[in-house]
């Protein structure tokens, strides 16, 4: 296991050697970058296929996610607008206190003679005015800027609730073989998190650049007005900062986004840890699991903390810019004042004391935006980061869309066949060879062989949570790939092997494929399997909350909820991957008949390993290494006297050592 100074002294290497950004690039095929090898301990990420995205082209994902909320960017960029204009008072009104004021003289004085009726001409009197005037501003800028604050809020909860909304749905559309290998932490981390980083680019791209635009055009013409030698003189310290900030700039981005990254990886194993507490205390590994999370949260934190520096070096530039442009300005301004002292108050030529404190509080003005942009354009990396990995997800096409002219499925028979179906998770490890297979509507097929053999998968295929890679799945004579996927999906109930309940309550998860049942019918489908009694005895009943994954119940009691959720669901076709399996023998006698009830009339698919599960199938496939070796009734396989009879001997023979059941399949394998 790394410590978190080697991988920190890795991630450095790479941002010497340029290769941060690349090691997210991979081949369009899926397959994950060199050294990548994913699990708890690498990175499995949505980026694995795609092509290096520029800054332009993040950017304008900006205008799309922003379609439909142009009335409150309006407003939100009318108040920046506002704010800008009021913000230009004070400088002007200083310069007004300084030179007139000051020197005993009145507004109407300054403002000339068609205002004289409107301004006060005394010295006080505009002293009053001008103050008055400052207060109003204030009050106004104060009340501009708490709108502000309410629209910005309002505006970024509904763009992250949307996108959220939009991530969600897409992840929805992904089969299972584009998910299976994302870790959840990374799914929720990108579901949750990132949209709120993504929004605040709408801010740090468009709001506060505008407004900061404004502001510095503003202050920028009248000092240019005011005396643009002063400018020029105050303008030539700027080209330095300039460059630093580009060398800077585009290096943020590829580390925002790697932190990012390692954030999601820690989420991911935060999920494995305690969705897996049960093995973490069994076998001690409470002390294991802390040092490997604190060695990456150590590591985030270095990333963090080096990354920060950076972005620090850009305030550290102004931190030296400011000073330097004071000391030009009071050199080379005051030398101005000096030079000029024996013009007219009136001519533009001359530079009053009150002009140069003017100048000097609107160029230090001019500070404020653009640091405020600066400041900006780094947290934009972060969000372009973040923004970067949820277009990751949302660039994912779909590989098992409906066609342009999928069929609608109504009320069909439920007869499937299996034409030659090739199948493997990658090309070259096929699972399944070769599979024919007739099922008639209404009938029960039972699957039966060596773990390894390609029983679920076949299950799957049939659910359609995978496409064959060869061959055809027909239901009622139709290619299950020309149908509308939903439509076929929802002729299916599952019973697993490994149940998964939700953290809700019992008839919650009982009614959840038919999420507006009546309390009666959750009621009588529990009863049906054999869940009933048990539930009334729990502290709420229907109404006892079961925990995440079905945490408070036992293996029995879940496993006989999720068969009462196949019962209430009331499909057309059910499978049932080792339904029975944490049953005891007195619970999976009393269920059996409540399953052939549900089985009766429906298309059924039975993955088992109690062959008193099966032996009333109307057909039962043995299969093995991917291959159906045998296939039959009950009493045809048994008078075969091949793989069935090994396992139903095995099985049935009271005094032989359970170890030889193994060891027989391994025979036959």
């Amino acid at each position: 296991m790394k410590s978190s100074r080697q991988r920190f002294a890795e991630f450095r290497e790479k941002i010497k050697k340029g290769l941060l950004d690349k090691d997210r690039l991979g081949e369009k095929d899926g397959r994950r970058a060199e050294g990548d090898t994913g699990g708890r301990h690498g990175h499995r990420a949505f980026a694995d296929y795609k092509i290096k995205r520029t800054k332009r082209a993040l950017l304008s994902e900006y205008r799309l996610m922003l379609r439909g909320y142009y009335a409150p960017v309006t407003v939100l960029l009318s108040l920046a607008l506002l704010m800008a204009v009021n913000s230009l008072v004070m400088p002007w009104a200083i310069k007004i206190l300084i030179d007139y004021i000051g020197a005993g003289r009145g507004l109407a004085e300054y403002a000339g003679t068609n205002w004289s009726g409107l301004l006060p001409t005394t010295a006080l009197g505009s002293l009053y005015w001008l103050g008055g005037l400052l207060f109003v501003s204030a009050l106004f800028g104060v009340g501009l800027d708490w709108i502000r604050l309410l629209a910005q809020q309002r505006l970024n909860f509904r763009l992250a609730g949307t996108l959220r909304q939009r991530l969600h749905n897409h992840l929805q559309r992904l089969s299972l073989a584009q998910l299976s290998d994302y870790k959840t932490g990374g799914i929720v981390s990108r579901i949750m998190s990132d949209p709120d980083q993504v929004v605040g680019g709408v801010q740090n791209a468009l709001i506060n650049p505008f407004g900061a635009a404004l502001r510095i055009g503003g202050a920028l013409l009248i000092v240019i007005f005011t005396d643009w030698r002063l400018f020029v003189a105050a303008a030539a310290t700027i080209p330095p900062i300039i460059i630093v900030h580009f060398f800077l700039f585009k290096r943020l981005r590829p580390l925002w986004r790697n932190i990012h990254d390692e954030r999601s990886m820690l989420s991911g194993r935060l999920t494995d840890t305690y969705g897996g507490i049960r093995v973490v205390r069994s076998f001690q590994r409470e002390r294991f699991e802390s040092k490997e999370f604190g060695a990456g949260q150590n590591t985030m934190i270095r990333k963090q903390q080096f990354t920060a520096i950076l972005g620090r070096l850009l305030s550290t530039g102004w931190g030296v810019f400011v000073p330097l442009m004071v000391v030009v300005m009071i050199f080379y301004g005051g030398k101005r004042v000096l030079d000029t002292m024996h013009l007219p108050l009136e001519d533009p030529n001359r530079l009053t004391v009150g002009k140069l404190v003017m100048f000097q509080t609107y160029l230090l003005m001019l500070l404020g935006p653009i640091t405020h942009v600066i400041e900006s354009i780094q947290q934009l990396q972060q969000n372009l980061g973040a923004l970067d990995r949820v277009v990751d997800v949302l660039e994912q096409t779909p590989d098992m869309p409906d066609k342009p002219n999928a069929l609608a499925l109504n009320n069909p028979r439920g007869e499937l066949e299996l034409v030659d179906v090739h199948f493997g998770y990658s090309p070259d490890k096929p699972v399944l060879q070769g599979i024919d297979l007739f099922v008639p509507a209404g009938a029960t097929l039972a699957i039966v062989g060596p773990s390894g053999s390609g029983k679920t998968t076949l299950v799957n295929l049939i659910a359609r949570f995978f496409d064959v890679n060869k061959g055809a799945i027909l239901l009622d004579g139709v290619d299950i790939r020309d149908t509308k996927l939903q439509d076929y999906r929802g002729l299916f109930a599952m019973v697993l092997q490994d149940v998964y309940l939700f953290d809700g309550t019992v008839a919650q998860n009982i009614a959840y494929g038919r999420r507006h049942a009546t309390r009666e019918e959750i009621i009588d489908a529990a009863r049906k399997a054999n869940a009933h009694d048990f539930i009334e005895t729990l502290e709420k009943g229907y109404d006892t909350i079961v925990g995440e994954r079905g945490s408070k119940l036992s293996g029995g009691q879940k496993q006989r909820i999720s068969i009462a959720r196949a019962i209430l669901a009331n499909p057309r076709i059910l499978i049932l991957d080792e339904a029975t399996s944490s049953l005891d023998s007195q619970s999976e006698h009393l269920i059996q008949a409540s399953l052939r009830e549900l089985m009766q009339g429906r298309t059924t698919f039975v993955i088992a390993h109690r062959l008193s599960t099966i032996m009333h199938a109307d057909n039962i496939v043995v299969l093995v290494d991917g291959k159906i070796v045998e296939q039959g009734s009950h009493e045809q396989l048994l008078e075969k006297r091949g793989v069935y009879q090994v396992m139903f001997t095995t099985q049935f023979e009271r005094h032989r050592d359970p170890t030889l059941e193994r060891i027989e399949w391994e025979k036959v394998g």
